[in-house]
């Protein structure tokens, strides 16, 4: 794991190098920012998490996650936005708790698809947008076993300086066969422009789930984001590298830290002309 994570920051860092984006690229780099805004780009997300908790062991539990998520805006007629956002995980050593032995079994394998689908529009320097999310089960042992389905709102404010917004969305079991579930998010970030490209802020999701128990409903993360927009071979892409820890989480077993690198290409939505 140390070795991957010094690879991933030696070609964070050393991407800089790699080519001359123009003096847009600050501009590009506000637009990358925001999830309104109509880039198609192929994300590649490496995320590591640790875990702690009353249950034994808990703070000997970690896991990874690798997930590719593609983002597909189409431009509609009237100059706005839809976008497609699927997520298509897949965890190494994911945790759960085997009250018959009073110890942690892991599982390696792919986790629910979940999605969003979001109408935007500009105003004023505003991104504003409306849609839905929710989640597709795939039946493996990391599946919830729930379809899920529930509104989103978003606003985005674009300033000299970086960009700043809110993304609230929720999810409702719809169907399936697991747990009854009904979980609020919110997701607020800040990034502010360093120029050339580079950012520094934070984009975490605040989470409250309606049917846990007492003391176990809410996840407030607070983290620090640094991102860089450049060119690869030519390409363009976008860089992150964050750090995330759960001030509040559920008390008997959740994530405490939370480390992720994305690797963000941007291309051309090839299912619009």
């Amino acid at each position: 794991m140390r070795k991957g994570c010094n690879i991933l920051l030696a070609l964070f860092v050393g991407s800089a190098a790699e080519a001359q984006v123009g003096p847009n690229i600050d501009e590009l780099a506000k637009e990358l920012a925001n999830p309104g805004a109509a880039n198609a780009t192929m994300n590649f997300k490496f995320e590591y998490r640790t875990f702690g908790g009353t249950l034994p062991g808990a703070g000997d539990q970690d896991s990874f996650t690798a997930t590719f998520q593609p983002v597909l805006p189409f431009v509609l007629p009237n100059g706005n936005n839809l976008i497609f956002r699927p997520a298509f995980p897949y965890v190494v050593g994911q945790p759960s708790f085997n009250s018959g032995t009073n110890s942690f079994d892991t599982t390696s394998q792919f986790g629910d698809i979940p999605y969003d689908l979001l109408y935007s529009w500009g105003h004023n320097g505003w991104t504003f947008g409306a849609g839905l999310v929710g989640s597709i089960p795939t039946g493996g042992s990391n599946s919830s076993e729930n379809w899920l389905l529930g509104p989103s709102a978003l606003a985005v404010k674009t300033t000299d300086w970086g960009v700043a917004g809110l993304f609230p969305l929720h999810n409702e079991k719809v169907g399936g066969s697991g747990p009854d579930t009904s979980i609020t998010s919110l997701q607020y970030f800040l990034f502010y422009g360093l120029g050339n490209g580079w950012q520094i802020g934070t984009g975490p999701t605040i989470t409250y789930d309606w049917n846990a128990a007492s003391g176990q409903k809410w996840t407030v993360p607070f983290g620090l984001t640094v991102a860089k927009t450049t060119a690869i071979g030519g390409k363009l892409v976008k860089l992150n590298l964050a750090a995330e820890y759960n001030a509040v989480r559920p008390d008997t077993f959740g994530s405490d830290w939370k480390f992720t690198f994305t690797f963000s290409p941007v291309v051309k939505n090839p299912f619009q002309r």
